[in-house]
């Protein structure tokens, strides 16, 4: 005698699709964030993004010689410190007077063409904190790019590590730069920074 088998199929793809519903249940969650959750620090909070869009912006200005542009972003005390030494020995640039007039004198040393900034990466943070090593409260922005500028004919690509500081006005009253020169001083011929404080 012939067994009909049409009921056991049909019994073995309903346990099949049963199983196959439970494996696509999401898992149940035992709670929910909540602002006691939330990790938090006590020395800084995620300042707004616009900070962000400010800090590259003017270093673009920099590297398009917009030095109108970029003057218009700085506050009258700003501050330019360069890589070439700890918080003490660094050179470092006072006053927007002199923050301009260095860069607009480096873009006409002989052998010095153009620059471009691309592949930016920010983090905007409040500092709320007692920061130690020069740093100071506020907002800053910690950037991380490429810098490439073609000289004596080179193009000399160096990332660059940048924290920029504004004021209660977004005025940006200090830079702090951390990059390796080597590239640079050895495409230029020259150590700029060494030679200024030569004459200091």
């Amino acid at each position: 005698m012939k067994t009909n088998r049409l009921p056991l199929f049909a019994a073995t793809a309903v346990v099949l699709l049963i199983m196959a519903a439970g494996c696509n249940t999401p898992a149940k969650q035992t709670g929910t964030a909540t602002a006691d959750t939330l990790v938090t620090n006590p020395l800084f909070k995620i300042a707004p993004a616009e900070y962000a869009t400010l800090a590259e912006q003017s270093v673009l200005h920099v590297a398009a010689a917009d030095f109108d542009a970029w003057g218009a972003m700085l506050a009258d005390d700003v501050e330019y410190d360069f890589p070439d030494g700890d918080p003490d020995t660094r050179t470092k640039l006072m006053g927007k007077t002199a923050v301009l007039d260095w860069w607009k004198n480096y873009r006409k040393t002989p052998g010095v063409g153009t620059m471009t900034m691309t592949e930016f990466n920010h983090t905007p943070i409040e500092v709320t904190g007692n920061p130690k090593g020069g740093a100071k409260k506020g907002i800053v922005v910690l950037s991380y790019f490429t810098s490439t500028q073609v000289i004596k004919g080179q193009s000399v690509g160096v990332r660059m590590n940048f924290a920029t500081y504004f004021n209660a006005d977004k005025k940006i009253d200090r830079y702090t730069t951390y990059y390796d020169r080597t590239p640079i001083v050895k495409a230029l011929g020259r150590n700029m920074l060494a030679e200024g404080k030569a004459t200091k």
